[in-house]
């Protein structure tokens, strides 16, 4: 899966998202995370990509959207000095039994000085809810070699 992600994640890149440092602000970007969770296969996934395009549109990718939604994720951000807050949904899924989900919303804080980020994925309309902690890197760059 993790190759899959960054394959998919290098194509987007290729495919119109600018990605650079992080430095200049009129540049994209793109991190990635890597997460600790108790339950791999849970809803909050393991390796999780965040790209911010050059005009500041977010996406999230990760195993998660691209079971269910086929696709990165649109994703709302709100900045708060070197905090960043993003949120995003997974709507009206279905399990690979047919059976309808709920609509999971997604909370991400990430911290851009240190790199640490939380990860909470609640449904809709239940108590529970699924969390998960990691540290993201930045990537900038052409994609690696083996993925050309």
């Amino acid at each position: 899966m993790k190759s899959s992600l960054v394959g998919l994640v290098m194509a987007t890149i290729i495919s119109g998202h600018a990605l650079v440092t992080q430095a200049a602000a009129q540049d994209g970007v793109f991190y990635e995370c890597d997460m600790n969770v108790k339950l791999p296969n849970g809803w909050v996934s393991p390796k999780i990509g965040i790209v911010i395009d050059v005009a500041g549109k977010v996406r999230v990718i990760d195993s998660v959207t691209l079971n269910f939604l086929k696709a990165p994720a649109k994703a709302g951000r709100m900045d708060k000095g070197n905090k960043m807050r993003l949120t995003w949904s997974i709507p009206a899924a279905t399990d690979s039994r047919g059976q309808r989900i709920p609509t999971f919303r997604y909370v991400a804080n990430l911290d851009r000085d240190t790199g640490a980020i939380r990860v909470i994925a609640k449904p809709t309309g239940a108590p529970q809810s699924w969390r998960g902690k990691g540290t993201c890197k930045t990537r900038s760059g052409p994609p690696p070699k083996i993925l050309r």
